[in-house]
């Protein structure tokens, strides 16, 4: 059995794969998830524990009356369970409240820059303009405007998180790491797991596109354009170029050029279908692409919603509960934690190689 220090050096170099070879290395997460006073407080006088210290030597402590056997790991998800059904009562009982003002958002429109940061953002303003006059204009309107969209998008992708992470806490596999320590959001069959819900990834339907030997989606669609005398603003970006020749061509009701528009589509289903049945290569795809500031190494389940008929439009299935918690219970029902296990993902990052356990739930419709 490992040592409380080996399993931290583990855990603060990203090396999480060690915690899916040593049953021992989930209980150090499991009380890892506890790590925070209240929690601390309650589960030692709840168990006739006693020790004063502070976060990180109480945790330490904690796992060395695991090895001595003094506590075990049903006592501890005993702990975890019960402290998590109060936050599930919570969220049961405001639920359908949520999901109706979800419906509310009419659209999905980020504010922020290229990587949806507001921040750099609004300091892109505040370089590029010396005017005060200019500044006080865009107070009043483009930067309420980008302000508003970023802050309502963040609210619909929080509180869809929320609602989605209460169906897989509430299910009877799961375990809740209470405490939202990094690295993991809950236990499925004892497999420490980060959740993250995402979308079809373009940066990945286009690297397909150009394995298969076709042209971009926005080079297709002005191609398509230019065929059909459809005139767009050039000056715009790729993601407004191609809502406006789409929304066009539409508008003209003619069957030959719908159907070009509706040929590039089935390209692009044809790339998903194929993703659908060859996960490893996107879940690998999926560890290697991410960003610097939020890289990680843990088990992840990716939740992919995908809206067939128009991708654009995926961000509605967020908030379909209906939809969402029959597939999640499903797919918690058919779980098998031998299975993942023996599923491992290899990808390279930044020169490491990395080992972990992924798995993909898509959603589409």
């Amino acid at each position: 059995m490992k040592t409380y220090k080996e399993w931290l050096n583990y855990f603060n170099h990203q090396e999480m794969n060690e915690f899916n070879k040593d049953s021992s290395g989930v209980v150090w997460l499991k009380l890892k998830s506890i790590i925070r006073r209240e929690l601390l407080d309650k589960f030692l006088n709840e168990n006739s524990l006693s020790f004063k210290g502070n976060l990180q030597t109480t945790f330490n402590y904690l796992y060395s009356k695991y090895t001595e056997g003094i506590i075990n790991e049903k006592i501890i998800d005993k702990f975890l369970i019960e402290f998590n059904s109060i936050e599930l009562a919570n969220i049961n009982s405001k639920f359908e409240a949520i999901e109706n003002d979800l419906y509310k958002l009419k659209e999905f429109i980020w504010g922020g820059d290229s990587t949806n940061s507001l921040d750099k953002k609004i300091v892109s303003y505040i370089k590029q303009y010396y005017s005060y006059n200019k500044i006080l204009d865009l107070l009043d309107n483009e930067i309420n405007i980008t302000t508003r969209h970023y802050t309502l998008n963040s609210w619909y992708n929080n509180w869809t998180t929320i609602l989605t992470e209460h169906i897989f806490k509430s299910h009877k596999k799961t375990i809740s790491a209470v405490g939202k320590i990094k690295s993991v959001d809950f236990f499925v069959d004892g497999i420490p797991i980060d959740f993250k819900i995402t979308y079809f990834p373009k940066s990945y339907l286009e690297i397909k596109r150009r394995e298969k030997g076709l042209k971009s989606e926005i080079s297709q669609l002005k191609n398509i354009a230019k065929k059909c005398n459809i005139n767009y603003d050039k000056k715009e970006n790729n993601e407004t170029i191609k809502y406006q020749i789409i929304e066009k061509i539409k508008d003209t009701n003619n069957s030959d050029y719908i159907s070009m528009i509706d040929s590039l589509k089935a390209e692009n289903l044809t790339i998903i279908e194929e993703a659908i049945s060859n996960k490893v290569d996107l879940m690998r795809w999926l560890y290697e692409n991410q960003g610097e500031m939020r890289f990680g190494s843990e088990n992840r389940l990716f939740m992919i919603l995908v809206d067939k008929n128009d991708i654009d439009n995926s961000w509605k299935l967020k908030r379909n509960f209906t939809k969402l918690k029959p597939a999640i219970n499903t797919y918690l029902d058919n779980f098998d934690a031998n299975k993942i296990k023996n599923s491992k993902v290899e990808f390279n990052y930044k020169g490491k190689k990395y080992s972990t356990l992924s798995d993909i739930l898509f959603i589409t419709c």
